[in-house]
């Protein structure tokens, strides 16, 4: 069995490799995956670097650590901006036939910042990553050969860890009672994330009584749902902000019109959006209904048996663990507090 420091150093360096090629393709803007490819791979070694960090010491500082966080997080506007902009665009029929200002002004400002985003990530992100990258190889090369004495194995260490975030989740899932409690649901979605990121590489190995494979697409299935929560909060809180925005850039150019000087013709522009709340208004509505939906489904699909079940077969797994290092997969005992409410929309189909 490796110790910790050289097993988590031989997936790191799998990662590395994956995020250099993604990064090299960034500057394609034929290749429409290549963002979303190194996006997810930063973020994995992100995930393995800090899960470790206490098994691996200094293999790679936390400086480093911290430096790879902002190139994780510089991705996230760009995505979320897209992201909104799908669910608009797939949910633009439920808003129904009428008219409603201010949603081609709310689209335009997603798009403009999506592709402002996604321009600056393009154009800063691979000097950044390829800096940072071979500083961060030096230091998975060294811990492959990291002999330390007294250093854990990687599945005692890997079997630790998975208990640590199944009881992040078993609480951060208590702790959700409402759409409100959006940290709640952000912090349970994190840990689900971190459990299957931990689980992926030693899938088909130490899984008694379920298979590896099927474990983690149960985990996925959770964190898919937790996922479309999560974003549902950050494009309502995209919308509080957006109807004050078109507030007042209303009132910007009621102010300019009011000022212009009648005997001079204007300068021709090409008009833009007009700003307008009903539109933004309309689709805030939707929005929570929408997560009262997804909220309702949290709790009929996985309250009780499908949570305790996953929740003992990933303990059952993490006490288990002794099993040989792999390359990465490409690509409750508590259980949720019954909540019935006679408000509660229906659950989604």
């Amino acid at each position: 069995m490796r110790p910790a420091p050289a097993a988590v150093a031989l997936i790191g360096l799998t990662l590395l490799d994956a995020a250099r090629a993604a990064a090299g393709r960034l500057g394609d803007p034929e290749d429409a995956e290549a963002l979303h490819d190194f996006r997810v791979t930063v973020r994995r070694l992100r995930t393995l670097l800090r899960s470790y960090r206490d098994d691996v010491g200094e293999v790679v500082t936390r400086k480093l650590q911290r430096r790879l966080r902002d190139v994780a997080r510089s991705t996230g506007p760009g995505r979320d901006a897209e992201v909104q902009l799908a669910w608009i665009e797939a949910h633009r029929a439920d808003l129904g036939a009428g008219p409603r200002p201010g949603l081609a002004w709310l689209v335009a400002r997603l798009e403009q910042r999506r592709d402002r985003a996604y321009a600056g990530i393009r154009e800063d992100g691979p000097p950044e990553f390829h800096q940072l990258e071979r500083r961060i190889r030096r230091g998975l090369t060294r811990g492959l050969a990291d002999t330390t004495p007294g250093r854990l194995a990687f599945g005692a260490a890997t079997g630790r860890l998975v208990r640590t975030y199944v009881a992040e989740l078993e609480q951060e899932l208590d702790a959700a009672r409402s759409t409100r409690d959006a940290a709640a649901i952000h912090r349970a979605r994190i840990a689900v994330k971190r459990l299957r990121y931990l689980l992926e590489p030693l899938q088909g190995e130490g899984a008694p009584g379920a298979t590896g494979p099927a474990i983690i697409d149960r985990l996925k299935q959770l964190q898919d749902l937790l996922g479309e929560l999560h974003d549902l909060h950050v494009l309502a809180a995209e919308l509080g902000d957006a109807s004050a925005d078109a507030a007042a850039e209303r009132a910007r150019r009621q102010h300019q019109a009011a000022v212009r000087d009648a005997t001079r013709a204007a300068p021709k522009r090409r008009p833009r959006p007009a700003p307008g709340s009903a539109g933004v208004l309309a689709l805030a509505r939707l929005v929570a209904q929408w997560e009262e939906r997804l909220f309702s489904r949290l709790v009929s699909e996985w309250i009780d048996d499908a949570l305790l079940a996953l929740v003992e077969d990933v303990t059952r797994w993490g006490h288990a663990l002794n099993v040989p290092v792999l390359a990465p997969h490409p690509s409750r005992s508590r259980a949720l507090p019954t909540r019935r409410s006679a408000t509660r929309p229906a659950r989604a189909e």
